[in-house]
């Protein structure tokens, strides 16, 4: 049995090609952990895979406004790419003491080359499909 990471941005688009692929995995045995925004919680946990939430602090993903409700992130993106150790040390700090065998992530994922090459990991680009 492989243990196998998943990383995705949260957008409908990116997690559910790749959201089949963790399904198909996890009926083959293998364990998969699924990072992801909160909104994905549960078609992730449904399938059997063990969900992390990108921390809402540094997540480049989603951003609050004055009132509170999720928008859009207006300089995530900036932010992510001027300090993107922020966000992978938050992955990181969440999957300690884990091994993983392989990532499978998202084309649009930030970050894949850098965390797979950190864990010392082979990484698999899912391509999304319309």
């Amino acid at each position: 049995m492989s243990q196998v990471l998943f990383l995705s941005d949260p957008s409908q688009a990116d997690v559910s090609p790749i959201l089949g692929m963790a399904n198909e995995l996890i009926s083959r045995g293998e364990k998969v952990t699924f990072f992801s925004s909160d909104e994905f919680k549960s078609p992730i946990e449904e399938i059997g895979a063990d969900f992390r939430a990108y921390n809402q602090e540094v997540n480049i993903f989603q951003a609050k406004n004055d009132t509170g409700e999720e928008e859009q992130p207006k300089s995530g993106l900036i932010s992510a790419l001027l300090e993107p150790m922020k966000f992978i040390d938050d992955i990181l700090v969440q999957i300690r003491g884990l091994k993983f065998d392989y990532a499978v992530f998202s084309p649009a994922y930030p970050y894949a080359n850098i965390i797979t090459q950190l864990l010392g990991i082979p990484k698999t680009e899912q391509a999304v499909t319309s």
